[in-house]
């Protein structure tokens, strides 16, 4: 038989095992949803990806438009992702107003770090941070935003001097264009940056395009 005093010892123990199982299921349940918040954050807020290509800046290719240069795949890119019905990837009940286009644009290769001069060192480690910003600039077609867009790369028109002014050296840009289509028009905000040299023994360029809610987008 069991004495009075073993009862006594006994149910504190069963108590906290009580507790503590209780304890991870409440925890496991505060798990769960904290995962579907972060799930459904993560749909909503995501880029859905378009397309990715490589393009060369060759001089020549680009003066031709060869379907291989960057100003055929830009006005390729642009085209698709702007005049499309892909936005509804987002959200059945999404409109096109309400997403927003990004499209970026980058170098492939790079050289090694031991070749890179300290001035494209340092502009990486800040515009990493706090990129240059131009914009916004308003377009009435695809074929205006390219025009501009070319001309930024290569450093003509008011913000391509400014933009060579402040990426100086050799040190390579890489472009993000934030593009929203507004009463017929597309308004472009474009953020840079600037820092490790390309290696120019490649011509070759990564442009994407991306959709993404205007809620979720950064101006």
């Amino acid at each position: 038989m069991t004495s009075s005093h073993e009862i006594t010892v006994v149910w504190p123990k069963i108590c906290l095992l009580v507790f503590f199982l209780s304890s991870i299921v409440s925890c496991a349940d505060e798990n769960s949803a904290a995962a579907k918040i972060q799930s459904s954050t993560s749909t909503i807020c995501g880029e859905t990806i378009i397309a990715t290509e490589k393009g060369s800046v060759g001089f020549m290719k680009n003066l031709a438009e060869s379907e291989d240069s960057i100003r055929a795949i830009a006005d390729k890119q642009l085209r698709a992702a702007l005049e499309s019905k892909t936005s509804d990837q987002l959200s059945s009940s999404s409109e096109a107003s309400d997403t927003r286009i990004i499209y970026r644009v980058k170098p492939i290769e790079f050289l090694p770090k031991a070749e890179q001069n300290q001035i494209c060192l340092q502009l990486e480690e800040e515009t990493s941070v706090t990129p240059l910003k131009y914009g916004p600039n308003k377009f009435a077609s695809v074929t205006g935003l390219n025009d501009w867009i070319m001309s930024l790369t290569r450093g003509n028109g008011e913000d391509g001097k400014l933009l060579y002014k402040q990426c100086g050296s050799n040190c390579s840009p890489r472009y993000t264009f934030s593009i929203d289509a507004k009463e017929s028009n597309y308004v472009v905000n474009t953020e840079v940056l600037c820092g490790l040299a390309r290696d120019t023994a490649s011509d070759l360029y990564e442009l994407s395009t991306a959709l993404v809610a205007q809620s979720c987008a950064s101006d």
